[in-house]
């Protein structure tokens, strides 16, 4: 699943249902889809890409803004594990990032340019 686009959940969805049509057994049940929401608060303090519990609100994280901005608004998972839609990218202000959680680099800004 290396070459496939991270940038769209839903074409993630449809590459999933289509591997799962090809072989004709659902490997997921994709049908029963969870939507779970986070809340998150900016706090300066916090370095980049990184996420501290927020005490003042349960369930929810905080994170400088560069790091909110540069988060994907979506997360796609499937079961309890993101690895299989890990895709490396290195940025060129020498940091790897994984990109499916991330539309810019949280580190310097720059676009993901796949």
């Amino acid at each position: 699943m290396k070459n496939l686009d991270h940038r769209d959940p839903n074409k993630t969805l449809e590459y999933i249902k289509k591997l799962q049509n090809e072989v004709e057994t659902n490997a997921f049940e994709i049908d029963r889809r969870e939507d779970i929401k986070v809340h998150f608060r900016v706090d300066e303090s916090i370095g980049p890409a990184m996420f501290k519990p927020d005490p003042l609100v349960p369930g929810g994280y905080k994170a400088n803004s560069l790091t909110l901005q540069a988060m994907r608004p979506n997360l796609f998972v499937l079961g309890e594990s993101t690895q299989d839609l890990s895709t490396s990218y290195n940025c060129a202000c020498g940091k790897e990032l994984d990109i499916q959680f991330w539309k810019l680099c949280p580190f310097c800004a720059r676009t993901i340019s796949l």
